[in-house]
């Protein structure tokens, strides 16, 4: 008896279980799509939340290391232009789709849905993409300008469950996004008329909370908006502490400033004001490290001392660290065309000095709140877009390497779908208080193996193909997703003649 080989089973065997309870195949078959072509497509979806690699180096994996085709009886090779096809064909049924597996996993879940995250993002390409309508230059997540972007959207739950999804060009602002996201909230509301849309500061111009409040809806928003007069002593005001999501105390109170109809909520975070202490000192080091280097070179044989060269530095410095030298005044004296001395001073005021204290607002329109409540709301979005950031991270949305839009707006929607099932997974295990990150889903699953064992006698060969036995932890994560452990026994005779 010897082992022919041994393939991937725990996450390929546990991701179909749970595709299958959303009965997505039937949805597709509904559409007309054609059966192969449904396996394929659900193949695909599996193997981006899995493998998260390109549909060239998933075919590599699906023919080698993969139980994926043999749990879908797929006995045919899978290329990965048949991944491409998939993945074109799903994204044509976009809208439909979309709309089908958000129903689905409200009613699965009984899901009633009162929050309302719109949560924004981009993506960047290796390529310059110069024929593109899609990748354009705009302001990366990642603080990159040498990659052009594409920027996804997503009109999301309180769990974290996509219910409409957009794609744009990469140098749309974040602020001009809201009309579309109001129509998809729109077209794909459950029809419940109260409900709290979450939005971040990017979004959240005073333009776009009036367009949220025209449409009957109410908001929550960390405020563009930095206020220098706010009626909030913490030596007199009542105290009202809560904890953030790291356990760490937070100053609140409730305030209605002056010109906003709006309710206002101060926030002093100690953790906030440490982070941002940290960042401005290390800026103002490197700042005020490249202005010595300036004054330096004013002493200096061929030190650059030409006083319009001197301001060109000074500029370019400005521009490097614009984050902080606006605090900044500088002095050069001048003679006779050259700089012979330099000196600068900081200046700080009100604002800066409210973000160093960890100090920020947030904005509501909830009429007859409190700071309890709204801390909780704020806090959701928070965690929705943790969530949200394994589309960039565990499912690698990050980069692209297609080079055609059509191709990759398929890629994006693919990633988007494989984002929806580990979203399902998850929850099913937070709902009973298993708390496992996507990755470690995945390396605890890997421990469970589809075997193939080959027994030779003198007349027959006997192939019997069995999951391993699956460790407490797979037993676990099988039980809180009610999904079944292991599959049946598959023996193969080959009789001599």
């Amino acid at each position: 008896m010897d082992a022919k080989d041994v393939k991937e089973f725990g996450a390929e065997h546990l991701c179909k279980q749970v595709l299958y309870k959303l009965d997505l195949q039937q949805h597709l078959s509904s559409l007309g799509i054609d059966n192969n072509t449904i396996t394929q497509s659900l193949i695909a979806i599996i193997a981006k939340a899995i493998y998260s690699s390109s549909e060239y180096k998933t075919a590599q994996i699906l023919d080698m290391n993969s139980s994926l085709k043999e749990l879908f009886n797929y006995n045919k090779n899978l290329s990965h232009k048949e991944l491409y096809k998939a993945a074109d064909i799903l994204y044509t049924h976009k809208k439909s789709i979309d709309q089908y597996l958000y129903n689905r996993i409200s009613n699965i879940f009984d899901i009633k849905d009162k929050l309302v995250i719109f949560d924004i993002s981009n993506t960047y390409f290796e390529t310059n993409k110069s024929q593109s309508k899609l990748a354009k230059y705009g302001r990366s997540k990642e603080k990159r300008n040498d990659a052009p972007l594409v920027v996804f959207t997503g009109v999301i739950n309180s769990q974290g469950f996509i219910r409409h999804s957009r794609i744009y060009q990469g140098n749309k602002p974040d602020s001009k996004t809201i009309d579309d996201m109001l129509a998809d909230l729109s077209l794909h509301s459950p029809g419940q008329t109260e409900q709290i849309v979450v939005i971040d500061a990017g979004i959240a111009t005073d333009e776009n909370l009036k367009k949220i409040e025209e449409k009957g809806l109410q908001y929550v928003c960390v405020s563009r908006n930095r206020i220098k007069d706010y009626p909030v002593d913490q030596s007199t005001d009542k105290e009202i502490y809560l904890t953030d999501r790291k356990k760490n105390k937070v100053f609140l109170k409730i305030f209605h400033p002056q010109d906003y109809n709006d309710t206002w909520m101060y926030v002093q975070s100690d953790l906030k004001s440490k982070k941002e202490n940290s960042i401005e000192a290390k800026l103002k080091q490197r700042y005020e490290e490249e202005l010595q280097s300036i004054e330096s070179a004013l002493h200096k044989k061929h030190g650059t001392k030409s006083i319009d060269k001197v301001w060109q530095r000074i500029g370019r410095a400005k521009e490097k660290y614009n984050k902080i030298s606006s605090r900044y005044k500088i002095q050069v004296k001048e003679q006779n065309g050259k700089a012979v001395q330099m000196s600068w001073s900081y200046n700080k005021n009100k604002i800066n000095e409210d973000k160093t204290k960890g100090i920020y607002f947030i904005r509501t329109n909830i009429k007859d709140t409190n700071e309890k409540k709204l801390w909780e709301i704020y806090n959701t979005i928070r965690e929705v877009e943790a969530t949200f950031r394994s589309l960039k991270t565990d499912l690698k949305l990050r980069p692209v390497h297609h080079q055609n839009d059509q191709r990759i707006e398929a890629h994006l929607y693919l990633t988007m779908l494989a984002y929806q099932l580990v979203n399902t997974i998850r929850y099913m295990l937070k709902q009973n208080n298993i708390h496992y990150d996507w990755n470690n889903i995945k390396r605890i699953m890997s421990t469970q193996k589809l075997q193939t064992i080959s027994l030779v006698t003198d007349t027959k060969q006997i192939q019997i193909r069995k999951p391993s036995v699956p460790i407490n932890e797979v037993k676990q994560i099988y039980k809180a997703t009610k999904c079944k452990d292991t599959q049946k026994i598959v023996k193969k005779y080959v009789v001599y003649h």
